[in-house]
């Protein structure tokens, strides 16, 4: 068939960055601004023009691609109003070729959850919302710097229901200052009563660039949070109501319904190719060599000033060589629980198996971390709580 042809017949995902919000989250490292008057229309000029100038520059590895998915994140991307959400969706459709039952996902925090605003996400083309939670307990929340209350939280996914969404997520966080393992629980039960279809629930990391960082890298802040012992408990207790509840682990720190797993984020745990627009976001492609990257301005002024004057916002960008790609399908890989890693294909693509390319593999598999089936890979549940030490041994 060719390469050409081989990228012809692979499926492609796009995600949208909208980098605004209405405050900033002092745990949040991601690349976002607080602005009191959102430039909607000119923001969303340049994605268009960022699109086309993409798909002028990768011609025929772009053109007549089946589009999988959409994701417009954050930021929070629900603060655009629903015409300019469907300005962003539609010239992506009529770029690509969407498959059936394309998947199109807007993250909502619960501030900006009003029923008929959500309905008219939905008459714009959104299939899938996933909204903000991060916790039904207003101590956690306050804890978190969130501006939402608990009963925002519930309220936000009534109306989603209320406005014919099918298909929601909840984020969840834990192992924040203050929170217990019972507070934590608590929560999860009370989410799983809601019965979402997708769980995504992360523990607190405390990043450099954030407010979180000087506070609670300090011998007396570090003191303020959970610890190893009990975060490990939390996830435990976790993977426990989820799995009793009919939620099944697909990956890491992301559970689901049947049929429910997240289309656009697994794109990313298996090395598919995605095109990210706005500012900050990335972009990758399988072809040529190892595999491609590049992405943009972090700052969305600059950004659109860039784009503007020269068509296109590019900050960075790289050719993976093949240990890169290869380390890097043997992590993302094995962030798919139950899945894991093809050892055949891995083979086929990379030379080697994917035992190969991890250190002291017989004491992984002898403490219980990883199991091979034949040639394949995957992590255990106890590989999934050490996930970090498994992936500190893949070395290609």
């Amino acid at each position: 068939m060719g390469i050409l042809g081989e990228e012809r017949l692979r499926t492609l995902g796009v995600y949208v960055h909208c980098p605004f919000c209405v405050s900033k989250c002092p745990y949040c490292d991601f690349r976002s601004v607080v602005d009191a008057s959102i430039p909607e229309a000119r923001y969303i000029r340049c994605l268009e023009s960022e699109l086309a100038a993409i798909v002028a520059k990768e011609g025929l590895h772009l053109q007549g691609r089946p589009l999988e998915s959409i994701y417009l994140g954050g930021g929070t991307p629900s603060l655009f109003s629903p015409e300019a959400v469907a300005s962003i969706i539609n010239p992506i459709k009529k770029i690509f070729i969407p498959m059936e039952g394309v998947e199109v996902t807007l993250e909502v925090n619960p501030e900006s959850a009003e029923r008929s605003r959500l309905e008219a996400f939905l008459t714009a083309g959104v299939n899938r919302i996933s909204i903000g939670i991060q916790s039904l307990d207003n101590a956690v929340l306050a804890a978190l710097g969130r501006s939402h209350t608990a009963v925002h939280g519930r309220e936000a996914f009534n109306s989603a229901r209320a406005a014919g969404f099918d298909n929601v997520g909840v984020d969840l966080i834990y192992g924040v200052p203050g929170q217990s393992l019972d507070v934590w629980v608590e929560t999860v039960r009370r989410v799983v009563e809601m019965r979402p279809e997708h769980i995504s629930a992360y523990c607190l990391t405390i990043e450099e660039s954030t407010p979180f960082h000087p506070i609670y890298s300090t011998a007396e802040g570090k003191g303020r949070l959970p610890g190893e012992d009990i975060e490990i408990e939390m996830y435990a207790g976790l993977l426990q109501i989820l799995k009793e509840a009919g939620y099944s682990q697909y990956e890491i720190s992301n559970f689901a319904l049947q049929g429910f797993e997240a289309v656009h984020n697994s794109r990313y745990w298996l090395g598919k190719d995605y095109i990210g627009l706005g500012s900050s976001a990335h972009s990758y492609l399988y072809y040529p060599g190892w595999g491609r990257r590049w992405w943009n301005e972090p700052s969305p002024y600059a950004y659109m000033d860039k784009v503007e004057g020269q068509g296109a916002a590019l900050s960075g960008s790289e050719e993976l060589t093949r240990g890169e790609a290869a380390s890097e399908a043997m992590v993302l890989s094995l962030r798919m629980l139950g899945k894991g890693i093809d050892g055949g294909s891995f083979k086929k693509r990379f030379g080697i198996y994917p035992r190969e390319a991890l250190t002291g593999c017989d004491e992984l598999v002898s403490r219980g971390l990883v199991r091979f089936t034949g040639e394949d890979i995957c992590l255990t549940d106890e590989g999934a709580l050490l996930s970090n030490e498994v992936f500190l041994r893949v070395s290609v």
